[in-house]
């Protein structure tokens, strides 16, 4: 009954953000397409890092290889922007498999494994900032957007996606393999589960998802240089939105990034000065507090209701 009315619940939120540009601002407009861009990003970070215990510092590397993949196919070949979108798809997938195999195919510890992540985005940086012929530091510029609604659905929809993607991997006996080396991978590996094939799978998923985003984003602003496409922020926001939420569930990457992305942006322009350590102050708080995030706080608050209404239905009986 609960699951059911949960689902009606989502569908009914869905059916009003299909509906929402019909009367919404342009201010609000794009504020929802940074919400869904940031559910995206979180629940992408949270397909790999949070259903495999790997965490990456730097997972946001695929963030600028999908924009300047669509840039490049769409600005300087003249490719149709579908065909930017498969290749903003297909060279996060390449380069994906390609670190994975050196990564993910050795018994790295998980806390090297983010610390190299978050080298390789700022090789990816320096190099592309010096490639004269895709800009250099300078970046590239694309024509506009007929319509900021473009962005919109196109978000919204890969926002959808992952988040259904999500719970599809959980319900699933692929998703059981995860939660046994999430577990213990070295048990994993020997009651004769792929380890390195469900790791590889899920990274190479998370940077496709994630280098759509990226494309998405950086036709939205009609503009990519290499510190926005592989700033550092990015992985950083997507990992912190992520645990936040809570960490590996299907629903706490979505939330996480919603009550992030509203207090980012109810505190900067309520008080600007001080908005970036208030709103960090909240969400060290809440990580040290509640490790299982926000997810954990709702239940939390739902076990108790429960518990209050158990209690208030049996005090007749006696």
């Amino acid at each position: 009954m609960r699951d059911a009315a949960a689902k009606w619940a989502i569908a009914g939120v869905v059916a009003v953000l299909l509906v929402l540009p019909w009367w919404a601002s342009s201010y609000h407009i794009s504020f929802f397409v940074s919400v869904f861009m940031y559910v995206a990003l979180a629940g992408s970070w949270n397909l790999f890092s949070g259903m495999t215990g790997y965490a990456s510092l730097g997972q946001g590397i695929f963030f600028g290889i999908g924009a300047y993949a669509f840039a490049v196919s769409t600005v300087l070949l003249k490719w149709h922007p579908l065909a930017g979108f498969a290749l903003a798809a297909a060279v996060p997938a390449i380069g994906a498999l390609l670190l994975g195999s050196v990564l993910l195919t050795t018994r790295i510890r998980v806390a090297y494994f983010a610390i190299v992540m978050l080298g390789f985005n700022e090789i990816a940086k320096t190099i592309v900032a010096n490639i004269k012929e895709i800009g250099s530091s300078h970046g590239l510029t694309f024509a506009p957007l007929a319509s900021n609604l473009v962005a919109y659905y196109f978000l919204l929809g890969l926002a959808i996606g992952v988040t259904a993607l999500a719970y599809a991997i959980k319900q699933s006996r692929w998703g059981l393999g995860l939660r046994a080396i999430l577990a213990d991978e070295v048990a994993a590996e020997v009651t004769g589960i792929g380890t390195v094939a469900h790791k590889m799978a899920m990274f190479v998923l998370s940077a496709i998802l994630i280098g759509l985003t990226g494309a998405m984003i950086a036709w939205n602003w009609s503009y990519v240089d290499p510190y926005m496409a592989f700033d550092l922020a990015v992985s950083f926001d997507m990992l912190v939105m992520a645990v936040f939420g809570g960490v590996g569930t299907v629903m706490g990457p979505v939330l996480g990034a919603v009550v992030m992305s509203v207090l980012k942006e109810g505190l900067s322009t309520t008080i600007p000065q001080f908005h970036t350590i208030i709103f960090g102050a909240l969400v060290l708080v809440l990580i040290i507090w509640c490790p299982g995030g926000v997810i954990q706080v709702v239940d939390v608050l739902r076990r108790r209701l429960q518990g209050r209404r158990t209690r208030v239905a049996r005090e007749p009986a006696k």
